[in-house]
């Protein structure tokens, strides 16, 4: 090669330069030629980063493993153990009337049910997979079941679009939101009508749970309940918020508002 001219040529693998440059920087190695020795702090972070993840799914699939065994051996059983209970009662009652018979029997139904919905939450955590969920069927039988007893008579009002658009995760949370909000209509409020509306208003998923129950005051600063909490919780997971309006009297809405992907905001 002459003097002044730079060729390149393959050495274990690299290019290495072949200029007629000085003998100190003609045996420069290729990482130093070309900076790469920059790099080497750089793998050490990245490998640092790799463990520190490597740790937490470790950990994570512990928790998940751990929440399995307990629902099967502590939910479950005592979802079993009260089951037994009433049908114990039902077959040593003398004075049992057909009205009783039936609620004795719904609630038998409710606690099967149950125990099939934690049985497909144990496997899925087992199984690491996540089976398929249509969150208007699952809500349509929710409101059946507390429609059931006759103190509460629920609408539906589901837009398909907002429906559609919605994750498997989202769907999930949802319903758990909406079933917290019926128990309060329930169990609180001792509501009789109560509407369930989940729509896209403003770019935005809007899910709001409206009854007729007694109310309370929004203004009194006491502390929100478990349930209330729950739900905030839930709504924060998918990026959301949840607020609840209510007076004495004039019953309660709760309304939980998740942000749409800009892709979706014009549908």
């Amino acid at each position: 090669m002459t003097e002044g001219k730079t060729g390149f040529q393959l050495l274990d693998g690299g290019l290495r330069s072949t200029s007629a440059l000085s003998g100190s920087q003609s045996g420069r190695s290729l990482k130093e030629s070309f900076g790469l020795r920059h790099l080497e702090p750089c793998a050490g972070e990245l490998t640092t980063a790799f463990k520190a993840t490597e740790s937490r799914l470790s950990k994570l699939l512990e928790d998940r493993t751990r929440i399995s065994r307990d629902l099967h051996d502590c939910v479950l059983q005592s979802l079993y153990v009260i089951g037994l209970n009433i049908e114990t009662a039902q077959r040593t009652r003398n004075d049992q009337t057909a009205e009783a018979k039936e609620v004795d029997g719904r609630m038998i139904r409710q606690i099967n049910q149950l125990i099939h919905e934690v049985r497909e939450m144990v496997r899925e955590l087992e199984s690491g997979t996540v089976q398929e969920f249509d969150l208007s069927s699952e809500l349509f039988t929710l409101c059946a079941t507390y429609e059931q007893p006759g103190r509460l008579r629920i609408k539906l009002d589901l837009q398909r679009g907002a429906i559609d658009i919605l994750t498997n995760e989202q769907e999930r949370e949802i319903l758990n939101i909406v079933r917290e909000a019926l128990s309060n209509c329930v169990r609180h409020a001792k509501a009789t009508r109560a509407v369930v509306s989940i729509r896209i208003r403003e770019s935005k998923i809007r899910v709001s749970i409206h009854d007729d129950g007694a109310g309370f005051s929004t203004a009194d600063g006491r502390p929100r309940g478990y349930g209330l909490t729950n739900m905030e919780t839930r709504a924060k997971r998918l990026g959301g918020s949840l607020r609840v309006q209510s007076k004495i009297g004039e019953g309660t809405q709760v309304i939980a508002e998740l942000s749409l992907e800009p892709l979706l905001t014009s549908v």
